[in-house]
């Protein structure tokens, strides 16, 4: 998408400068960066409906989408110009720009390819994948995994299978040679007898932040928390569908998060922390942030900022607040019930710790905790954690008892596989809704 507004804007230009039709009568009643906003607007909007930039890599599939746009593109600039009256194009221009943008779509694609693979090589954007076992599919799966516009890089793991050695234990023992070639997804032929053993495949991949997917090849489906899934028209068996394991969804959310964070910082945080800095410094002795580890995405910690709300004291990392918690300060009581001691987050958010919205982040403490007692609790991890969240609008956060965990792990898990940008847009208003009306829930 970035690729593509840069390309029909700098076409767009180059004319303007070949033929000098900025001193004709190309341009008289509009500004110049009004006429570039219309043109990135009129590309971006048709995008949403022909769906060219969401989950698909293959590039025959997004140059139709795209001829499709660029058509519904120019005839709505024609269909802006005259309604406004405008001068907007003359025909030449017109004609020029259209041959030339349908030219550079192909171009852009297949640079844009090329360019992924190199930096692949660098910095893994593709999923790491492996397959285990043979079956006639097998052939089939290995195409698709192997294509430019699968997303995956297949990597082989050799290792045999032992005499005697089981099924389960033989699967196993693939997790961990996976987890230690740092491969993300696991494709098996190898199919297990009963649910528990599933489950028990399912629970250890999902400690090491693995997906692990069966190639349907049993009859029964009453293992819980597993959906069906197909991929280049093979029947899959998975724990959990993840949108944002899709890189062109994790690109669009990660540019969410770092234009409203950075609108956040400028135009709030610029001002707000100095005046607080100072307000926290008279009020209690101590810094004006709070450093904290916390459990980050695939269960990596990382440091999270928030406002000091508390005096000083040796049990911030192993005991979580409670209402009237005699360790707040008179201002951070006040930052805690109005939620503004977790602006700071916004900076773990441009950092790329967090997101704006996800699961909320918790002590390493509790999360050694949790994953010991609450089902599907390392599910939540599979994304990066935010500052807000599904759980957190519909009144579940602070210091919660099992039962309310396991509730509101499913609320995350719920986030996790229906995420859209309407979604966090949606959360990220009832949040501002809710910090402005009060939440009983905040303490």
């Amino acid at each position: 998408m970035v690729m593509d507004l840069l390309g029909i804007n700098l076409i767009f230009e180059v004319l303007l400068w070949m033929f000098d039709f900025s001193s004709s009568s190309l341009i008289k009643e509009i500004s110049l960066p009004l006429v570039h906003l219309i043109l990135s607007l009129t590309w971006f909007i048709p995008s949403m409906y022909f769906k060219t930039y969401e989950g698909n890599l293959k590039i025959a599939y997004n140059l139709r989408n795209s001829v499709y746009q660029l058509f519904v593109h120019i005839l709505v600039l024609i269909l802006v110009s005259k309604l406004f009256g405008l001068a907007f194009f003359d025909y030449l221009f017109f004609g020029y720009y259209s041959i030339i943008s349908m030219a550079y779509l192909p171009f852009s694609r297949y640079a844009i390819a090329f360019y992924l693979n190199k930096i692949d090589n660098l910095i893994h954007i593709r999923k790491r994948v492996t397959i285990i076992g043979t079956k006639p599919l097998i052939t089939q799966l290995q195409g698709f995994l192997e294509a430019e516009h699968s997303g995956y890089r297949l990597l082989k793991l050799n290792f045999p299978k032992t005499e005697g050695e089981t099924k389960l234990a033989y699967l196993i023992k693939a997790i961990e040679k996976a987890k230690d070639a740092n491969i993300s997804n696991i494709y098996s032929f190898i199919n297990l007898e009963n649910d528990a053993d599933i489950n028990a495949i399912i629970s250890l991949s999902e400690k090491y932040f693995i997906r692990f997917r069966f190639i349907k090849d049993f009859t029964s489906q009453t293992s819980k928390g597993i959906v069906i899934n197909s991929e280049a028209d093979i029947p899959l068996v998975e724990n959990i569908k993840i949108p944002l394991e899709e890189l062109d969804n994790r690109i669009r959310k990660r540019l969410f998060d770092i234009i409203l964070s950075l609108l956040i910082v400028v135009f709030i945080l610029s001002w707000f922390w100095p005046i607080m800095a100072l307000i926290i410094k008279l009020d209690s002795r101590g810094p004006v942030l709070f450093k904290q580890k916390r459990t980050g995405r695939n269960n990596q910690p990382f440091v999270c900022y928030k406002f000091r709300t508390m005096c000083l004291n040796t049990t911030s990392d192993t005991q979580q607040a409670v209402p009237n918690d005699h360790r707040f300060t008179r201002v951070g009581r006040i930052l805690r019930q109005t939620n503004l001691d977790e602006l700071p987050q916004f900076i773990n958010v441009l950092k790329g710790d967090m997101s704006i919205i996800g699961p909320r982040p918790h002590m390493l403490i509790q999360t050694s905790q949790y994953e010991e007692i609450v089902e599907s609790y390392t599910k939540r991890h599979f994304i990066k954690p935010g500052i807000s969240g599904w759980a957190q609008i519909n009144g579940l956060r602070g210091n919660l008892d099992k039962r309310l965990m396991e509730v509101r792990v499913q609320y995350d898990l719920d986030y996790i596989r229906n995420w859209n940008l309407w979604v966090d847009l949606d959360i990220v208003i009832k949040t501002i809704i809710l910090t402005i009306s009060g939440d009983e829930n905040a303490y």
